[in-house]
């Protein structure tokens, strides 16, 4: 074979083996470090405040110091309808760089009610199969009324997608049947730090960022936090950071109130052994818990109001008074573990905060008054975990 023949070949063979190569747009897409999914239920009476969020994420992605993908669900119903039709999913991405993309809308649905069950969990699907993640994050935005059961004229537990609600119970199924465990929860919403709603929730994510009383109606400030919730280097640090900026940025803020926790699911089962140790010692001190005491308690250790007055009271209140005033320090040790963080500000008062009891997680006291609530709270995990079922008969 003459030299120039030789020359022929070899370029042949290198364009064969290149044309055999995979292309580029070929690959599989880079795996995120970290997605995080904001689920914001919008058609109700405080949609104009929860669409401001959208601004302010978009604003903290700016200064995002990690890569990854912010993904929101917006159903606002018909007052946004001209930028969302109908519930909308749409994702920024922030590269290696901290470049932010522009908006892109990756999934619309039809009408739907974005507090159901199925829908939220198809939703966290699309998420996980549109912008997959290494690790995940999760954020809710709506009204809120903790524990209780949803009811139309009173309560609401999660949600308020046009007068549809849903049920805590609920909520927690949804979010293990999407397969999805997060790396936190962030509630986004009034009176969601309660032992009752973080023991349900204990299998869904590492940590729960929740506040025991009202929220304020501008929500959390996205635009200081989102930098911690797309981190993926200390998941505990940067939840404590996130709840810490919450506190802060409403310190200097026209009306000075909020209250904030991080629940460390793991430690709930404990949690729950050391409340049905203190039922199971002090159980006849149950009995102190009369009308004037419990007015006591929701004027006092309160976290909720109105007509969801009674229904969560800070723990470590109802402890110390089970306790004859003397709490022990193994269930002390056990409520650290679980509440990593506890902060709050209350220039502006809304319930009273004792600062010598403040533990940043509520808890609800059967009242032989409130029988629907009675009832319904025998169906949540907490109920028999706590040892409720052993010492009070409805």
């Amino acid at each position: 074979m003459n030299k120039v023949s030789s020359i022929l070949v070899a370029c042949f063979i290198v364009i064969f083996v290149s044309s055999c190569r995979e292309k580029p747009e070929d690959k599989e897409p880079e795996v995120a470090k970290r997605t995080v999914l904001m689920y914001l239920i919008a058609d109700n009476n405080i949609g104009v405040d929860i669409y401001r969020n959208i601004a302010s994420v978009e604003e903290g992605l700016k200064h995002a110091t990690s890569p990854g993908t912010f993904v929101i669900y917006w159903d606002g119903g018909s007052r946004y309808a001209s930028v969302f039709p109908t519930p909308t999913l749409f994702k920024y991405e922030v590269d290696k760089e901290g470049n932010v993309s522009p908006r892109e809308v990756i999934q619309t649905y039809p009408e739907q009610n974005s507090c159901s069950p199925g829908v939220i969990t198809k939703v966290i699907n699309d998420v996980k199969n549109l912008c997959k993640a290494n690790s995940y994050g999760l954020i809710f935005g709506s009204h809120a009324t903790g524990w209780l059961p949803a009811n139309t004229s009173k309560s609401r537990s999660l949600g308020d997608d046009g007068g549809y609600k849903i049920e805590i119970p609920e909520l927690n199924g949804a979010i293990l049947d999407s397969g999805i465990h997060f790396d936190y929860i962030l509630m986004d919403a009034c009176l969601m730090s309660q032992v009752e709603v973080a023991y349900e929730l204990r299998h869904t994510a590492d940590y729960l960022i929740l506040s025991p009383a009202e929220v304020m109606a501008a929500g959390f400030p996205y635009k200081d936090i989102v930098k911690y919730l797309l981190a993926t280097d200390n998941n505990e640090a940067n939840a404590i950071s996130a709840a810490r900026q919450y506190v802060d940025y409403y310190r200097s803020a026209e009306y000075k109130w909020a209250t904030i926790a991080v629940v460390k699911t793991v430690e709930m089962d404990a949690l729950a052994s050391a409340m049905r140790n203190i039922l199971n010692q002090y159980h006849d001190n149950l009995s102190k818990f009369n009308s004037t005491l419990i007015s006591s308690f929701q004027r006092n250790y309160g976290f909720a109001r109105y007509s969801l007055a009674n229904s969560s009271y800070d723990v470590r209140a109802f402890v110390k008074e089970m306790s004859d005033n003397n709490i022990p320090s193994s269930w002390e040790e056990q409520l650290n573990r679980a509440v990593v963080f506890s902060d709050y500000v209350n220039e502006f008062v809304i319930v009273n905060i004792d600062p010598d009891i403040y533990s940043g997680i509520g808890c609800y006291i059967p009242y032989s008054s409130y029988t629907k609530w009675n009832a319904y709270y025998q169906t949540l995990q907490w109920y028999t975990a706590a040892g409720w079922d052993q010492y009070w008969n409805y």
